[in-house]
C-alpha cells in the first residue's frame, strides 16, 4: 500500500484542502472574537489586589524587576527595585520572595530573580521597543506599560496559538459540534487562558509546542518535508524547552520522530536548530549570573575546599573567631569582621566576610570534622523566604508523595479534577491505537507515532514532577491549577480533537458538555487574579477537610 494512503487510512480524516485557505464555520470565528474580546477586557483590568500596581504575584513581579533593571540600569540587579515603595502606602510593591542572592561581577552581594533570565531578557526588548515607539516609561507610566506588554507577548501569541490548533481539529475534519466545542475549550477553558494577564513561562512554552506541533504535523501527516518545518520545529521545541525544563522530554520525542524518518533533514536542519535558543538562554543566564547553569541549580554546597582538622569542636559551638584563625592557615584570606549564621538547612552554617563579600559554607563531615564549601545555596540568605520557618501553606511541601500524587491528578490540583474535559483526550489516545491500521508499518502511521510520542512526553514530564523531593511538593505554589503542565495543553488539544471524532452519540456529547462546563468554571473562577489557589482547594479548606496554613 502506498504511504500516502496509509496517512489517511484513519476514519474520516480525509481532508480535501488540507493546505488551502481555512473554512472553519463562521460560528467559530464567534467564539474565537467573544474569547478575544473577554481576554482583552482582563489584561486591561490587571492590577494587583491593592490596586497600586499591574502585577499579581510573587512569580510576576519577578520578572517584572528584571525587565526594569536590565532597561534602567542595564544589568539583572534587582536591589532597588524590589524596595521601590508606593508613596502614599509606603508599601514595597514590587517586592517579590522568588529572589537569588550571591555574589556579582562587582564583588557584592546582590538580588536577582530565581526566574532564567532569557524570557525577561526578550521582554526586556520588547519593552524598549514600546518606549521607543511610545515614549512610555515602566516607572512613570507602570499600568499602561504592563497592558500593552501583556497584549504583545501574550495575547497576540494566544490568539495565533488558537488559530494553528483550529486549523489542525480542521484539517482532521472535526464536525461542526466538535469545532464549535474545541474553539469554546480553547479560548476560555485551559490555564493557559486564565494566565494571559501576567507574565509567566508556561504560555510562552505552550505557544512554542504548538507551533512545533504544527510543523511535526506538516512533516509526519501532510509530508510536506520541506527544510523550513524542520527548521521551526527545532526552534520551536528548543524554546518550549528554555521555559519549562520537562519540556525536553517533547524535544526529544519530536527529533526521535524525525530521525526515524528523516535522518538527513533532522541532522542538518532540526538539530542545528536547537542551538540559537541553547545559546541564548546559557549566554543570558552567564550574563545574569557569571555562570552557566541556572539560579535553580544552586541549592546547595558546592565543592569542598578543605577541613578545618585542628578545631575539635562541634561546628554549633565554634565562634566566628575561630573559624577565621584556622581558614587563614588553610591559605583562605577572610577579616575578622567574619559572621556565623545558621543556615536554612540542617547542619549547615554560613561563613560571611562583609569586607570581601564572600560567603562560605560549613558542616561536620563523616569524621566529625568541619568541612569548608564553596557557598552554593542561591536561596539561603539573611531573611529569605525560603526556609521551613518562613514558608507558608502549600509552599512548605506536602509529606505524604501518595497524596500529592492523588492531588496533582483528581484532587485540589488535578489535571483532571479541575479541568475534566482532558477525558476527551485520554478518549482520543485510545482511539487513535484502536483506529491503528493492523498488519501496515508502524512508520507509516503518522498520528499513531504522535500519539505515542505525546504520551511518552506527558508520562515523563508529569512523573518528573510527581518525584520530587519534598521542598518541590508544592503544586507549583500558589496557582489557580497545577502550572507545571500547562505546557502540555497543545499536545492534549491534538488528542481531544480525535476524541471529539469518536463521540457519535447525544448522550455522550451532553457528558462532553459537562466536562467542558467544569473546565470553563475552573479557568475563569480566578477572573482577576491567575495566582490564586484552584476553587477545589478553596473549597476543601472551607470545609475544613484541609489546612488552611
Amino acid at each position: 500500500m502506498e504511504a500516502s494512503a496509509l496517512v489517511n487510512s484513519h476514519p474520516q480524516t480525509i481532508n480535501n484542502n488540507p493546505r488551502g485557505a481555512s473554512r472553519l464555520p463562521w460560528s467559530v470565528w464567534g467564539i474565537g472574537l467573544l474569547t478575544l474580546a473577554l481576554q482583552l477586557i482582563r489584561v486591561l483590568n490587571v492590577h494587583s489586589a491593592t490596586g497600586e500596581v499591574p502585577f499579581h504575584s510573587a512569580n510576576d513581579r519577578s520578572r517584572w524587576c528584571t525587565i526594569a533593571a536590565l532597561a534602567i540600569q542595564g544589568n539583572y540587579e534587582i536591589d532597588d527595585v524590589i524596595e521601590l515603595r508606593d508613596p502614599q502606602s509606603r508599601r514595597r510593591t514590587w517586592y517579590t520572595i522568588d529572589l537569588v542572592r550571591h555574589r556579582g561581577q562587582d564583588g557584592q552581594q546582590h538580588y536577582y530573580s530565581s526566574k532564567p533570565p532569557l524570557l525577561p531578557t526578550i521582554f526586556t526588548g520588547v519593552y524598549l521597543s514600546i518606549r521607543q515607539l511610545t515614549g512610555l516609561s515602566i516607572m512613570q507610566d507602570t499600568f499602561a506599560i504592563a497592558k500593552i506588554m501583556l497584549v504583545v507577548v501574550n495575547l497576540i501569541p494566544w490568539i495565533a496559538m488558537w488559530y494553528l490548533l483550529m486549523r489542525l481539529a480542521e484539517r482532521e475534519n472535526l464536525g461542526t459540534l466538535g469545532l464549535n466545542v474545541l474553539a469554546l475549550f480553547l479560548g476560555c477553558g485551559t490555564f493557559l487562558s486564565t494566565f494571559a494577564n501576567t507574565l509567566n513561562n508556561h504560555l510562552p512554552a505552550a505557544i512554542a509546542v504548538a507551533v512545533s506541533l504544527w510543523a511535526l504535523y506538516q512533516i509526519l501527516v501532510l509530508q510536506d518535508a520541506k527544510w523550513w518545518w524542520f527548521a521551526v520545529c527545532g526552534l520551536a521545541t528548543s524554546f518550549a524547552a528554555a521555559n519549562e525544563l520537562p519540556a525536553l522530554s517533547w524535544l526529544a520525542a519530536a527529533g526521535g520522530l524525525l530521525i526515524v524518518l528523516y535522518p538527513r533533514q533532522t541532522l542538518t536542519v532540526y538539530a542545528p536548530s536547537l542551538l540559537p535558543v541553547a545559546i541564548a538562554f546559557f549566554l543570558s543566564n552567564y550574563l545574569a549570573h557569571g555562570e552557566w547553569s541556572p539560579a535553580y541549580a544552586h541549592r546547595g554546597l558546592g565543592k569542598q575546599l578543605c577541613t578545618l582538622e585542628e578545631l575539635q569542636i562541634e561546628l554549633s559551638q565554634a565562634t566566628p573567631e575561630q573559624l577565621v584563625a584556622s581558614l587563614m592557615k588553610q591559605g583562605i584570606a577572610c577579616s575578622t569582621e567574619s559572621q556565623l549564621r545558621r543556615g536554612r538547612r540542617d547542619g549547615i552554617f554560613e561563613l560571611f566576610d562583609p569586607r570581601s563579600q564572600q560567603r562560605w559554607g560549613l558542616k561536620m563531615d563523616a569524621n566529625n570534622q568541619i568541612g569548608v564549601y564553596e557557598w552554593r545555596d542561591w536561596y539561603d540568605y539573611p531573611n529569605s523566604y525560603w526556609t521551613s520557618q518562613r514558608k507558608q501553606g502549600v509552599d512548605r511541601g506536602e509529606p505524604n508523595r501518595g497524596i500529592y500524587i492523588v492531588h496533582c491528578l483528581i484532587g485540589h490540583h488535578g489535571i483532571f479534577s479541575l479541568t475534566p474535559f482532558w477525558c476527551v483526550s485520554l478518549l482520543g489516545a485510545v482511539g487513535i491505537w484502536t483506529h491503528r491500521a493492523r498488519g501496515s508499518f508502524l512508520w507509516l502511521q503518522p498520528r499513531l507515532w504522535l500519539m505515542l510520542a505525546i504520551t511518552a512526553t506527558s508520562c515523563v514530564s508529569i512523573g518528573f514532577y510527581l518525584a520530587r523531593p519534598l521542598e518541590d511538593r508544592n503544586y507549583g505554589g500558589v496557582s489557580s491549577g497545577f502550572r507545571w503542565a500547562f505546557w502540555l495543553t497543545p499536545l492534549w488539544v491534538w488528542l481531544a480533537i480525535h476524541g471529539l471524532r469518536e463521540i457519535r452519540s447525544k448522550p455522550v456529547w451532553t457528558i462532553v458538555c459537562a466536562l467542558l462546563a467544569i473546565s470553563l468554571f475552573s479557568a475563569n473562577y480566578p477572573w482577576d487574579n491567575p495566582w490564586t489557589s484552584p476553587w477545589i482547594m478553596q473549597l476543601m479548606q472551607h470545609w475544613g477537610w484541609i489546612s488552611t496554613t
